[in-house]
């Protein structure tokens, strides 16, 4: 798996001649292309050694545009307001986060601390939560204008963040340490800590020893009503229930070895959890707060999406090239779906009516789109170098 600091996404740098080729051919594309959409209608996918957002029509499936992040700014994901307004992608490896208008393509780029990776937009879309991972800090953007209002120290490498339905509370998880931070959103201060799992009581006692190989927590994930959180600790091996009402661990659940993260089915019932350590899958009852099944799974396991409703979720294994899917309803393994050799499938998006999955392909410089009936899919190839996220405004967006 990506494990921040361990694996610092700086780029890969490919040669200037062809790069240069590359982008003669993308401006030629470009021009024929439009560069009128509807946000709400289309698919962004992030491309890391291009430096660029692809952007797809959900109906057709044809490339519509590319729009650039800046030169060698290595943007590691891509989240556009709800209203569909602005597109925000951090440029992870040149310390910015661009701010891009949709309508006028005006953009603003907001410099901030080292390493901005992860973030997510408060529901109201005022502002951005985002992580920099190099300096332990989460810098708070006002979307509108334009400027980094505050920067919270005290994270230790913060990965995944999530907003409140009310926009009232973000949520951090902590890839450098066994914890799960409270930001207060009205106050914008760091509010309260959470110590996940069990690990937490090694690092203490030996921490000189243990703090070089933590595997801490890649993300908290909210139940659709945003009730809850659950957070997986890859040191401990198990799944923290956060009640977010205060803020207090309500129960701790045993899952496999080294646990990535959570993700939680539409209706709400269940959080499917991959697990890279032994290469499972848990799923998670979350009346229960048990695990109620577990299949057998792939190597580095970069995502889960589900379609129809949830009925089926597709696990994506990055180390094995495929994708693998399970029936939700009468909780069996369905097929493997092995989608080549060096694909490198990395995260996907899940569209609203839950019929399409965008599935992005770093190594084949394209997208996979599934079709949730059929299992079928076709590739969207040339959408830039390197597409590493994909988001839909609606949809079932994550990062990695």
């Amino acid at each position: 798996m990506l494990k921040s600091l361990r694996m610092i996404n700086t780029g890969i740098f490919i040669s200037c001649m062809i790069a240069t080729s590359w982008m003669f051919a993308s401006v030629s594309q470009a021009d024929e292309k439009q560069t009128g959409f509807d946000p709400k209608s289309v698919v962004f996918v992030t491309n890391r050694d291009s430096s660029d957002v692809t952007v797809i029509d959900m109906n057709t499936d044809v490339i519509l545009d590319r729009i650039a992040c800046g030169d060698w700014s290595n943007p590691h994901m891509a989240v556009a307001t709800l209203d569909g307004k602005y597109l925000l992608a951090t440029g992870t490896n040149s310390n910015f986060v661009a701010i891009i208008d949709l309508e006028t393509r005006e953009t603003t780029k907001v410099r901030l601390g080292l390493m901005p990776e992860h973030f997510d937009i408060t529901p109201d879309g005022k502002y951005a939560y985002i992580g920099n991972m190099g300096v332990g800090a989460v810098s708070v953007v006002d979307i509108e204008g334009k400027k980094e209002i505050r920067r919270i120290a005290g994270f230790f490498e913060p990965h995944g963040i999530v907003c409140l339905p009310d926009s009232s509370k973000v949520y951090v998880s902590n890839m450098g340490a066994h914890e799960v931070a409270v930001i207060d959103a009205e106050k914008q201060l760091l509010a309260k800590r959470m110590e996940v799992g069990s690990a937490f009581v090694m690092a203490r006692v030996d921490m000189d020893n243990k703090i070089s190989e933590i595997v801490g927590i890649a993300n908290p994930t909210l139940t659709i009503d945003g009730r809850y959180a659950y957070a997986a600790d890859g040191d401990s091996n198990q799944v923290a229930v956060i009640d977010t009402i205060d803020d207090s661990i309500v129960a701790t659940i045993p899952v496999g070895d080294d646990p990535w993260r959570a993700y939680a089915s539409p209706d709400g019932t269940k959080m499917v959890v991959p697990n890279n350590g032994d290469q499972t899958v848990s799923v998670i009852d979350t009346k229960s707060n048990k695990v109620i099944a577990t299949f057998p799974g792939g190597e580095d396991m970069t995502g889960v999406n589900f379609v129809n409703g949830g009925k089926k979720a597709y696990v994506i294994s990055r180390g094995e090239h495929s994708v693998y899917v399970i029936d939700m309803e009468k909780m069996k393994e369905l097929k493997r779906i092995k989608l080549g050799l060096d694909v490198s499938p990395e995260t996907a998006s899940t569209t609203p009516d839950g019929k399409k999955v965008y599935l992005a392909a770093s190594r084949r410089d394209s997208v996979y789109v599934f079709d949730a009936d059929t299992d079928n899919y076709k590739e969207i190839p040339n959408v830039g170098l390197s597409p590493w996220a994909v988001t839909i405004i609606g949809g079932a967006n994550y990062c990695h």
